[in-house]
């Protein structure tokens, strides 16, 4: 059945955590309206609009999340990698989505020419894509007995890291610090947690700084001088990936 709503000039303001923007969703349908914004705290000094406050509560999270479950897999990840985006109202796009969904089913998901299907797809595609990237182009040091990166990501990247690395690195203990966000993913003695971090020290043992050094000689050796393309380079790895990854480092100054 059709799920009938309309549009309010009122802001839904939440605490930013997932649950919270389940409840949300079901704020949305219980009053029969589709807000103007839905705001995590980092956003709540944007709008113009009224202003609602929504309390998380587990019971209507579980509720909306039975639902959704219900919708499939494709719907279900539209929503928890979306969610991931840090781009401002990304919010309101992910909400109208499951709107449709829960109106239209499952299909809704493959419709995209309709604007708040696309909106969805080109909202979980940003992240999505970003961590594909960060899979191929993540540089580890070793450092403390673990290996060690630091990453800039646009987008809360971690959780769509953490499953590729865990399973790559079966035996490993390692840490990526997600500098934008102040975040790490933590995997020591085989477990994971996520951790708030303020910086990372890059390694200063002479080890691995040879084992750096080597893996520049050996990029630099590669290259073509006379047909070195920055704007090829950049079509392949944007430039913002650049200074994580060593061999697109300065040089560092001999360790003294």
């Amino acid at each position: 059945m059709p799920y009938q709503a309309y549009v309010t000039d009122t802001a839904y303001h939440y605490d930013g955590s997932f649950p919270g923007f389940l409840c949300c969703i079901f704020e949305s349908f219980a009053r029969r309206e589709i807000p103007s914004a839905v705001c995590p705290p980092e956003e709540s000094q944007m709008t113009l609009f009224g202003v609602r406050d929504i309390p998380t509560d587990m019971a209507h999270a579980r509720r909306v999340a039975a639902g959704l479950e219900r919708l499939g897999p494709i719907v279900q990840n539209r929503l928890t990698h979306g969610f991931l985006c840090s781009d401002p109202g990304k919010d309101l796009k992910l909400l109208r989505f499951a709107r449709l969904c829960f109106d239209r089913g499952p299909r809704a998901a493959q419709m995209l020419g309709d604007a708040d299907a696309a909106a969805a797809f080109a909202v979980e595609q940003a992240v999505t894509g970003e961590a594909h990237r960060y899979v191929e182009f993540i540089r580890f040091e070793e450092r403390d007995g673990m290996l060690g990166t630091v990453i800039h990501p646009k987008h809360n990247v971690l959780p769509l890291l953490r499953g590729h690395f865990c399973s790559r690195l079966p035996d490993e203990d390692f840490l990526i610090f997600d500098a934008t966000h102040g975040t790490a993913l933590l995997r020591r003695n085989r477990q994971v947690e996520y951790l708030a971090m303020d910086h990372y020290t890059p390694c200063a043992d002479e080890a691995e700084l040879n084992w750096q050094a080597l893996w520049k000689r050996f990029f630099r050796a590669l290259t073509i001088e006379e047909r070195r393309n920055e704007k090829a380079q950049m079509s392949h790895v944007f430039k913002r990936f650049w200074p994580d990854m060593c061999e697109m480092r300065a040089d560092r100054p001999p360790h003294s």
